[in-house]
């Protein structure tokens, strides 16, 4: 069952789109959107993971500044995306996905999955509260807010943003970057030029087998 739920937050109420699995849960998943908000393609790939059994929850980040943000993928919504993160702040934005953590912390371990922009605002969350953590997005686009870390991570990273690795690898300790040979965005169903099916079935077989060697079965 999948529905609206609102949160309450240091930053006034967020609304986030919640995807239940059938069964009780083995897991939590916090899905951070890429700039364009809780868009059809955010919301599908979270019935993804509720499907292997996480309770997941995609965090409208926008909230305080824009409410129901749903964006394509024309310049003038990446436009629109790139200045709406820009006022969030990557700070704020990591803020708004540990009160998430918190709100579905029931249903066990957590894990913090971020697209794109939230890639990065996943690794910042994700650091702070020690959480594994699985990145869509070039590493050149999440490696500046990281810290020297222990905490699995994996990169989704597609061969227009590599150059990285090294220098991200410097700093963390439990890492693996799988690299695809596609434009980023490839995990978009809805969006033609960049999606490949291929590619985003194989990225998704990985982050599902990262999610049960690090959330379930783990002691809570």
């Amino acid at each position: 069952m999948s529905h609206w739920i609102t949160m309450v937050t240091p930053h006034g109420p967020m609304n986030g789109w919640s995807a239940e699995p059938d069964d009780k849960p083995v897991g939590g998943v916090v899905l951070v959107h890429e700039f364009f908000g809780v868009n059809g393609d955010m919301r599908q790939i979270a019935e993804r993971y509720a499907e292997d059994g996480y309770l997941t929850v995609v965090p409208a980040l926008f909230d305080k500044i824009q409410r129901e943000v749903e964006l394509g993928y024309a310049p003038e919504d990446i436009l629109l995306g790139s200045r709406l993160a820009t006022e969030i702040g990557l700070e704020t934005a990591a803020e708004l996905v540990a009160t998430t953590v918190d709100a579905i912390a029931h249903a066990g371990n957590v894990a913090i999955v971020g697209y794109g922009w939230g890639g990065a605002v996943a690794l910042r969350a994700a650091q702070t509260l020690s959480a594994p953590c699985i990145v869509y997005g070039g590493v050149h686009d999440v490696f500046w807010p990281c810290e020297q870390s222990s905490i699995p991570i994996l990169v989704h990273s597609s061969n227009d943003a590599l150059g990285r690795e090294s220098l991200l690898r410097e700093k963390v300790l439990n890492l693996n970057v799988l690299t695809y040979p596609v434009e980023s965005g490839f995990y978009r169903v809805s969006d033609a030029q960049r999606h490949q099916s291929e590619c985003a079935d194989l990225a998704l077989r990985k982050s599902l087998e990262f999610l049960r060697a690090h959330i379930r079965g783990k002691a809570h």
